[in-house]
Order: structure tokens, then sequence, then C-alpha cells
């Protein structure tokens, strides 16, 4: 059985639970669960941590989650870190979507990572591409030779 925050409440302060929670409130701070349910009026700013994390209201802050679901009543503004995730229509983000949740041997998903080709956000990585040839111009000054 979840843990209900009702609409009545406005929390300033961490929330924790070891079971799931159901947010209709205000959350002023992070919240962890292991399945946490934002409701369609709900606000949470801070930080939402679960292994499941659905968002029917407003987050200003982030999710680190395995699993998000954002309704298309969904407001997040924020970087969302999942594995999976499922996005309605209608759902606003304002963010960056940082599929490396969980990725990193235990260490905060947050921490600065290296950049190496394989983490590039190009669609063109089917092939390996020498430096030279990604600069404008180079593959086609061989053929004015």
């Amino acid at each position: 059985m979840a843990s209900v925050i009702s609409k009545a409440l406005k929390i300033t302060g961490e929330l924790e639970s070891t079971e799931d929670i159901q947010i209709d409130g205000q959350i002023e701070g992070d919240v962890r669960g292991v399945g946490v349910k934002i409701g369609q009026n709900a606000k949470v700013k801070g930080t939402v941590y679960g292994d499941e994390v659905e968002l029917a209201g407003t987050i200003d802050g982030r999710i680190e989650s395995k699993k998000v679901i954002l309704a298309g009543t969904a407001r997040m503004t924020g970087d969302i870190w999942h594995q999976e995730i499922k996005i309605e229509s209608g759902a606003y983000i304002s963010g960056n979507l940082k599929p490396e949740f969980g990725k990193g041997d235990g260490k905060p998903v947050h921490k600065p990572a290296t950049v190496t080709p394989a983490a590039s956000t190009s669609t063109a990585s089917a092939a390996p591409a020498s430096p030279s040839s990604a600069s404008t111009g180079n593959a086609t000054t061989p053929a004015h030779h």
C-alpha cells in the first residue's frame, strides 16, 4: 500500500519511503520511494528518485529513475535520468533526457562523464568517421586535385 500525501499537505524537507508514494500535495525537497506517483495537481520542487516515477503533475528539479512515465498533463522542468521512458502526448518537458541511469557501477549518476564517440548524440554513428571527414569541405577537397 502506498503512502499518500494529500492535496491538503505542503511539506518542506526530504521525503523518503521504502514503499510506494502517492503525492497529491506540494513538496519542497527531494522525494525517494520505490514507486513514486505525482498526481495531476501535485507539485514537487526537488529531485524525485524511484524505481518507477509516474508524473501527471509538476516537477521543478530532476527525476532519477529506472522507469519514467510522463502523462499528458505532466509539466517537467529539469533533467530526467532514466533507463526506460514513456511520454504521452501533451506532456511538457524543459530539460534533457539522459538514458544513462544506473550506468556507472553504483556511483552517483550525475557525476561528470568523459565524452566518447559512443556517447555522441549524432545519428550518423553507424560508420566510423575520421576527424578530418567531420569538418566541412574536407570530404570534397581531394576531388579538386
